[in-house]
């Protein structure tokens, strides 16, 4: 009875509460509201920037009804899910960073690892890929925000991996990376849509299409070839 109350007609919401992805918030949030608004005559939305477990407590909690994430949360029933885009991960390097590059062993006998901390999804990934190559940095530096991880890297602080969303704020914001492909393969992320099924009509699928358009747009401005490629 909830949900048949918030539905206004074929093509009306009166609240719509959404999770994004920290690292693309940013980028998406003007155009996910016009979307709302323009498209789905949405008269109220709530938005939350966070990474993937915290979207996976807002749906379970039923405080957001709609999340764009890194963490399609297969274990949760009652799920419709919507593919935006599956990235592969690139070295990143600062700006003046003038050593090898053709192993990450050789670059952390420069430079530490700047990668997202453990409490994350991302850097869990990232660790546990690691492992699998058993490659095991002498230093490393965590942080649970791309732009904290990017602002190290560019003041020569350390290198990291990172996919192209994950660069897109802090290459607007000009800072001092270098870009290359990654000498190790396998490690790639995907953003899905994911929202409670059938509660929302088309617009779960309207807004990974735009999610798609608008972030496509952002790396082919910003990283050109290298991110495109990378970008599936």
């Amino acid at each position: 009875m909830e949900t048949e109350l918030r539905h206004v007609g074929q093509k009306s919401l009166t609240l719509l509460r959404v999770g994004i992805q920290a690292s693309i918030a940013t980028t998406l949030t003007p155009s996910l509201i016009d979307l709302a608004q323009r498209v789905f005559n949405v008269e109220d939305i709530i938005l939350h920037a966070g990474q993937s477990g915290n979207h996976e407590h807002l749906l379970r909690t039923k405080q957001a009804d709609v999340a764009i994430t890194s963490n399609p949360f297969l274990d949760m029933d009652g799920l419709e899910r919507h593919h935006v885009l599956t990235e592969r991960y690139l070295l990143v390097l600062p700006g003046t960073y003038d050593g090898p590059t053709d192993s990450l062993e050789a670059i952390q006998t420069r430079l530490p690892l700047v990668r997202f901390g453990d409490t994350t999804y991302a850097g869990r990934q990232i660790a546990q890929h690691l492992r699998r190559l058993r490659f095991e940095p002498d230093r490393v530096i965590q942080a649970d925000r791309s732009s904290m991880v990017t602002s190290c890297v560019s003041t020569g602080q350390g290198f990291s991996l990172l996919t192209p969303t994950l660069l897109i704020d802090g290459l607007v914001e000009n800072m001092s990376l270098q870009l290359k492909e990654l000498p190790v393969s396998g490690l790639s992320r995907t953003l899905t849509v994911v929202a409670r099924k059938e509660e929302l009509q088309s617009f779960p699928k309207a807004l990974a299409e735009m999610s798609k358009q608008k972030l496509m747009q952002q790396i082919l401005s910003h990283m050109g070839d290298i991110g495109a490629m990378n970008v599936e």
